[in-house]
């Protein structure tokens, strides 16, 4: 049964995003040619919150059922998000257009950033001068063996600055997680239920 829908006034936009399960906060954000529902399709959603995380999937503006509202970029709409909800950090998972918006938010606001999974990200070379404001936070980097969008100079980048980042290649193009759903949740779960113990709720 899908996830009901739920909004919040964010910046004066009427911001969509779906909600399930209970214990540290993890908000997953979607690339360009998807929505939050993407990753309740492939069943991630629901797989994080089994793995005792509060998961919400949020629609970017303009995209989903989301207003487009007046943002400076997606990644200070994420910073927007969470000050409405008052969600003082959590673990954040983004795919490409959405990975690059995890970064530009994790970048400015490193003490809101409990850990980040990202996925196949693009724009990675604009930050790579600050990535180090993220060296002490548990970074899985997820890539697709056949990725032609996003470059193996991306996750090089995070993995030359960050101790803390691991790398998996998935079988599978750009949205990995279409290609290898099974292998791909596992791996995400597997990553969460083990920083589950290190996180204070």
């Amino acid at each position: 049964m899908p996830a009901p829908d739920k909004y919040a006034k964010v910046g004066g936009a009427r911001i969509h995003y779906i909600e399930a399960g209970n214990g540290p906060i993890l908000t997953m954000h979607h690339g360009h040619s998807f929505t939050a529902r993407i990753w309740e399709k492939v069943g991630t959603f629901d797989a994080a919150a089994r793995s005792g995380y509060n998961v919400l999937s949020i629609d970017f503006p303009g995209f989903g059922d989301s207003e487009k509202g007046r943002f400076e970029s997606l990644g200070s709409f994420i910073y927007d998000f969470y000050n409405t909800l008052k969600i003082p950090k959590a673990v954040l998972m983004g795919s490409s257009m959405g990975g690059e918006a995890v970064i530009d938010f994790a970048v400015n606001h490193p003490e809101m950033v409990q850990a980040l999974i990202l996925v196949g990200a693009v724009g990675v070379s604009k930050y790579a001068e600050r990535i180090s404001a993220l060296k002490d936070k548990p970074i899985l980097l997820v890539w697709g063996k056949r990725d032609n969008i996003s470059g193996s100079e991306n996750y090089k980048i995070i993995m030359d600055r960050v101790d803390n980042a691991k790398l998996s290649v998935l079988d599978g193009g750009h949205a990995c997680y279409l290609d290898s759903g099974e292998a791909f949740n596992k791996l995400i779960t597997t990553f969460l239920k083990e920083l589950h113990n290190n996180i204070k709720t």
